[in-house]
């Protein structure tokens, strides 16, 4: 057996793309036992994940912050006796834990992370054919999703739009009222029923665009990302901006119309031919502004590049997946 660890992310949207090493290293060695390491934020979505043996906390804000925290993670990493270290943040402590290291290049970063990521497989002669970002469910996640439709009055032959109109930076948000009247024209157009999502720190949103709506949306209230990822997998289209649960809703196999402004669609949008980004054309000659030195930089609050983008851009793209 060769234990493995992946050196993952903090953020849920990276170590979510991250994932896309997990089958091709499965596949080059079998009886591999492999660790998944992320940060605290991410933990509970892999905790249980069928497809990974074991998950451990990175906490680099907390008891991993600092150069004393660094050695800890290092001391606990080591009793582990790994054989290998995969590691896709490019962190210094995963090249101290003294065994084989297969680590990142440095240089082009304008291209997509799962791409990078699969790199590092492929100098190792690992067949990285077909791999992409993926998130295995239970029997027991999918058969209580739909119970929740059920519940709520889903019927089978509705179309199911997933809608996310949150994020964790106000300059990768659309107008809440665009996502109202996105949500009421597939509604009527399409019979959909919506599912309206959002992060426990969102609710006050999730109820303006509520409230804005002409019909009644599915309010999806979890804080179990597990749960969020199985009803996400219950959509028909998922439509959101750039965030973790849009990479979930791609890694769990639903097409995604994703919102981009001022962050890099090159670099981190939906990965696969099966999902769509939505842009305005608008260039500010500042846009994308993430990643970069200065983020947000312009201090407007918002970003006109996003707020650009047309309700029938949207409602056109959705469309298309949905035909």
């Amino acid at each position: 057996m060769k234990r493995i660890l992946i050196f993952s992310f903090s953020f849920i949207g990276d170590a979510v793309l991250s994932t896309a090493v997990i089958q091709p290293l499965r596949a080059h060695f079998p009886d591999s036992h492999i660790t998944f390491l992320v940060g605290p934020h991410a933990f509970d979505l892999f905790a249980t994940a069928p497809n990974i043996d074991a998950t451990l906390v990175y906490d680099n804000r907390g008891e991993h912050a600092g150069w004393k925290g660094r050695l800890c993670l290092i001391k606990t990493l080591r009793l582990k006796k790994f054989d290998l270290v995969v590691n896709l943040r490019d962190s210094l402590a995963a090249r101290c834990i003294g065994v084989e290291h297969w680590g990142m290049l440095r240089g082009d970063s304008d291209r997509h992370a799962v791409t990078r990521y699969l790199e590092v497989l492929q100098r190792h002669d690992v067949d990285t054919t077909d791999a992409h970002p993926h998130l295995q469910l239970t029997e027991l996640e999918w058969t209580t999703a739909h119970q929740f439709l059920v519940e709520t009055g889903r019927t089978s032959e509705r179309l199911i739009i997933g809608i996310h109109p949150g994020g964790n930076w106000e300059y990768k948000l659309w107008d809440a009222k665009n996502y109202a009247q996105v949500a009421d024209a597939l509604a009527e157009k399409l019979n959909a029923a919506i599912l309206l999502f959002a992060g426990p720190n969102e609710r006050k949103l999730q109820a303006q665009v509520a409230e804005m709506m002409e019909v009644s949306p599915i309010l999806v209230k979890t804080d179990d990302l597990r749960q969020l990822a199985a009803l996400i997998s219950m959509c028909d289209v998922y439509i959101g901006n750039d965030t973790g649960p849009m990479h979930i809703a791609a890694a769990v196999s639903t097409p995604v119309v994703a919102l981009f402004g001022s962050t890099n669609h090159h670099r981190s949008g939906p990965y696969g031919d099966k999902h769509s980004v939505v842009q305005s054309g608008i260039n500010l000659g500042c846009n994308p502004c993430h990643p970069g030195r200065h983020p947000g930089g312009c201090g407007a609050g918002s970003c006109e590049v996003i707020a650009g983008i047309k309700v029938e851009q949207v409602l056109a793209a959705v469309e298309h997946h949905s035909q």
